[in-house]
């Protein structure tokens, strides 16, 4: 039961942005949320072993930078809050202008991973990909919904 409310838990900290880089060391239950994740996406895609090989670390890179910016954007968040009874309306717009350009930069990053992708993948596997992406997080929240009924 405690190993899935450390899933949760490192599921949660994915869906705000916190980072789970390569560069953050890796706990037990990090590890083992990526390789269920692996698992789900190389299986809901049917990728084969050698579009697994090159797939993988393409989207590794990509889920670094994704974080990255989501840090950057909880950041600026966490900030503004910090800050805002004492910025200048310029100041805000400074701010609002940085808040949407981090969302212009994941989608940027996005578009840049499809073609990456296209390289490697058929467009299926890709669309089930971010299909996929969608369910990974409904069968996170299933087992654990499960593993508390069956406790």
């Amino acid at each position: 039961m405690r190993f899935l409310y450390s899933i949760l838990l490192v599921f949660v900290l994915c869906a705000l942005g916190l980072p789970l880089s390569a560069q953050t060391v890796k706990t037990d239950s990090e590890k083992a949320l990526k390789a269920e994740k692996m698992a789900f996406l190389t299986k809901k895609m049917g990728l084969t072993p050698d579009e697994a090989k090159q797939f993988w670390p393409l989207y590794d890179d990509y889920w670094d930078r994704k974080n990255s910016i989501l840090t950057s954007r909880r950041k600026l968040v966490d900030e503004f809050e910090k800050d805002s009874h004492k910025l200048s309306e310029a100041d805000i717009i400074v701010y609002t202008n940085r808040y949407v350009n981090s969302h212009r930069q994941e989608t940027e990053l996005l578009a840049e991973f499809n073609v990456k992708l296209k390289a490697i993948i058929p467009a299926k596997k890709i669309m089930l990909l971010y299909q996929s992406n969608y369910e990974f997080k409904d069968y996170l929240l299933k087992k654990i919904k499960e593993s508390g009924q069956n406790k």
